[in-house]
């Protein structure tokens, strides 16, 4: 296994190399698929020659995989993201999204009539994705405050919109 390490000490270069064939945003992708293929397919010694990597090889390898990538673009078209979302929101869609929209507002404006402590904790915890622990870890703050302040702030969203949240449940989006 050190000889695959021997080879991947040159990664910057491969993926320069590959960039220099043109693909950019898939360039990293190519050179993992050509360690993949270097430890399923050659020796060791076929790569490895004199203690050194053999460059002509792995440009050979790097070429072939890139090709083949060309020609599985030309069977299987890759659709650009923002195409893809806009497919998502079709007109019957849009009325959802706004509602869901909307909904996002409502919370935050819930969020800023909070008190500070309670708005900046809640925060912390949705948009960073952290454990209570972890928060607790970083405030010093007890974790038994943290989970009291988060389950008041629940129940105080729970109670404030409830009727907006079934409204977007029941799909009677115009009410929110």
């Amino acid at each position: 296994m050190k000889w695959l390490e021997l080879v991947a000490k040159d990664h910057k270069e491969y993926v320069k190399v590959v960039q220099s064939f043109g693909e950019y945003f898939y360039a990293e992708d190519i050179v993992q698929e050509a360690y993949l293929r270097i430890y399923k397919y050659c020796k060791p010694e076929n790569i490895i020659q004199n203690g050194e990597v053999n460059k002509g090889f792995m440009y050979f390898v790097l070429r072939n995989l890139y090709l083949s990538y060309l020609k599985e673009l030309e069977k299987n078209p890759k659709i650009p993201i923002d195409e893809i979302i806009y497919s998502l929101y079709e007109e019957d869609e849009t009325e959802k999204h706004e509602a869901y929209l909307r909904l996002l507002n409502k919370v935050s404006k819930e969020l800023n009539n909070w008190e500070w402590y309670d708005k900046m904790l809640f925060e912390i915890y949705k948009n960073d994705n952290k454990s209570i622990r972890k928060i607790s870890k970083e405030t010093r703050i007890s974790t038994k405050s943290i989970f009291q302040t988060l389950k008041n702030c629940k129940k105080r969203l729970k109670e404030n919109l409830k009727e907006d949240y079934q409204d977007y449940k029941n799909e009677d989006y115009e009410l929110i």
